[in-house]
């Protein structure tokens, strides 16, 4: 195999972007759960993960109201009805 033959492994904020996004398009999740909002940078003023300062990061809006990085998103899991806490 030649040097520029390698295969990229995505990082854990790529591959995160990259499931969210597999389940917005598969699934019929309203807007007002979760959205994807774009690239922004993130910067300084963010200090969770100093790391990625100064990169460009998918951002989505949670639940109408939370703006959050994708690098903040700890995981993606499945929730079925059966799963969810009666009101």
């Amino acid at each position: 195999m030649l040097k520029g033959d390698l295969m990229k492994v995505p990082t854990q904020p790529e591959l995160t972007h990259l499931q969210l996004q597999a389940m917005l398009r598969d699934h019929n999740i309203p807007d007002s759960e979760i959205k994807y909002l774009g690239e922004r940078e993130y910067t300084a003023e963010y200090q969770a993960h100093p790391e990625y300062h100064g990169q460009m990061m998918p951002w989505y809006i949670i639940g109408g109201e939370h703006e959050v990085p994708v690098c903040d998103i700890a995981s993606v899991d499945r929730v079925d009805d059966d799963d969810t806490v009666p009101e």
